[in-house]
């Protein structure tokens, strides 16, 4: 995973690249600085789905900030923006051109994890699912999945538009699911929290419609994963 940081002020970029590596400290994570929109743009287009994030100063020579966001929007870059400034006024812009966060300079360190915890939810949101068929390959985005079933020795994969049937066992299936976002109501069904209308103590309602099951034994721990799926999602 890479995260971008695009700004002319050389002192600026190694003090974010400090901190983001503070704040990341071993995991997998590259920190890439630019000095120049254009530069920015050039690298994340090779491949975007590799950047958590684009930090972007809004006053830059060239390419403003606000302009590089509007060449990646142009050019389908689907990576958060996250705005920074050291001149306020200029925040409004930001929803011009649906920028992720706004920081103002000098980057307050509570604020910045707050973004990249946000960035990292939405990141997870995106996930695909890939599910092989007939020799052939779907993505499946996690976000849609409302629910897996077992059907003897078939996985059902539901979304609110489509169904996949696929060779696996439920608990294999459990292992690539990330939590809390999906949780194992009964032996026979994984359900997507982010899904979850109602409880009413025996089933819950997803937002389709549909009713699945609570196991006895899993009803407690369901509750305290809904809870903590508000919390951290």
């Amino acid at each position: 995973m890479k995260i971008a940081v695009c700004d002319d002020e050389p002192i600026f970029l190694e003090i974010m690249k400090k901190e983001l590596e503070q704040y990341f400290r071993s995991l997998d994570v590259e920190i890439r600085t630019f000095s120049t929109g254009a530069a920015l743009l050039q690298e994340v287009k090779k491949n975007p789905y590799a950047y958590l994030c684009v930090f972007l100063d809004i006053e830059m020579p060239g390419l403003s900030g606000l302009e590089t966001a509007v060449e990646m929007e142009k050019e389908k870059i689907a990576v958060p923006v996250i705005l920074l400034t050291s001149h306020t006024e200029f925040a409004t812009r930001g929803y011009e051109v649906g920028a992720f966060r706004f920081l103002e300079k000098p980057v307050d360190r509570g604020k910045l994890h707050q973004a990249l915890e946000a960035a990292e939810r939405r990141k997870m949101s995106e996930r695909r699912l890939t599910v092989s068929l007939d020799g052939r390959e779907f993505y499946v985005p996690l976000n849609q999945i409302l629910y897996f079933k077992s059907e003897n020795v078939y996985v059902r994969i539901q979304t609110e538009t489509d169904g996949y049937l696929v060779r696996k066992k439920l608990k294999d299936q459990e292992k690539a699911l990330p939590s809390p976002q999906f949780f194992q109501v009964h032996r026979s069904y994984i359900i997507n929290m982010s899904k979850v209308r109602a409880f009413d103590g025996r089933e819950v309602l997803l937002t389709d419609g549909t009713r699945i099951p609570v196991g006895r034994g899993r009803r407690s721990a369901f509750q305290k994963t809904a809870a903590r799926f508000m919390q951290e999602c």
